[in-house]
């Protein structure tokens, strides 16, 4: 049975406004991760302090933390804590660009005592999967008055999944993608609006002028790059726009959309 867990106790300080329920496309960003975890979580439960303001997430199971203070390895401990199996996925809430495949492949790769993305020279203790035996040292060491989650990680010891392992599955890394700030907010609905498609015919710069025409034509197309080498077409939206829509709106002009990339 695959555990999951995702830490939802933080204050949001520097993003201005609570992330758990901030509205990304239609969907809070809580919803996004839910969503992209159910595929693989048996069980699925959300760790925090305020279960108030998730009363309209049903069959959510949700889980108070243990300790009053904040921080990240209060989460991770009430988490182990409530395990019934021996380990556990745990992840944070403001990653609302996660793959389920992603998920997948590092509970399936899992090490112990702890295993934990590495992308870019950049670790993620909070998109990770614990052993439940941790808690019993995270327990003294928070007793001590320590927060520090990489001062406790190196202590007990983890390992990396590195970027090349997963390129496969997330070509943009956008799993990765925290939303701590506003700017971050901007990447992600960047990211979430990119469409890319094979389009076969395009031979030369006025054939790329012209798909770029046809698709600035729909309403929220905001950005088009075209790869003549590869036959792809990148488009970005701020807003949803069918993908029926960009393949009428190319095919239009005699190209053919062979599909997404």
């Amino acid at each position: 049975m695959n555990e999951c867990f995702i830490l939802a106790g933080g204050q949001s300080r520097r993003f201005g406004e609570d992330k758990v329920l901030f509205q990304i496309k239609g969907k809070r960003c809580i919803e996004h991760v839910l969503d992209a975890l159910a595929p693989v979580c048996d069980r699925l439960a959300v760790v925090g302090k305020d279960s108030n303001k998730l009363f309209s997430l049903r069959d959510i199971e949700f889980i108070y933390d243990l300790i009053p203070q904040q921080g990240a390895l209060v989460g991770i401990y009430t988490a182990l804590k409530n395990t019934k199996t021996d380990r556990a996925l745990i992840v944070s809430v403001d990653m609302p660009l996660i793959k389920s495949s992603v998920a997948k492949y590092i509970i399936d790769h899992f090490k112990e005592p702890i295993t934990i993305y590495c992308i870019r020279d950049k670790i993620y203790p909070l998109f990770g999967v614990y052993k439940n035996t941790v808690y019993e040292e995270l327990e003294s060491y928070l007793r001590n008055g320590k927060k520090k989650v990489m001062e406790f990680l190196e202590r007990v010891g983890y390992h990396c999944i590195r970027e090349d392992e997963i390129l496969k599955l997330d070509p943009d890394l956008s799993s990765f993608v925290n939303m701590n700030t506003k700017k971050d907010l901007e990447i992600i609905l960047k990211l979430m609006g990119r469409t890319k498609l094979k389009v076969s015919g395009m031979t030369c710069e006025h054939c790329a002028n012209t798909v770029k025409k046809a698709l600035f034509a729909l309403e929220g197309v905001s950005e088009v790059n075209v790869d003549l080498q590869k036959g792809e077409v990148e488009v970005v939206t701020q807003k949803d726009v069918p993908f029926e829509s960009f393949k009428s709106a190319i095919e239009e002009w005699g190209y053919k959309v062979l599909g997404e990339v």
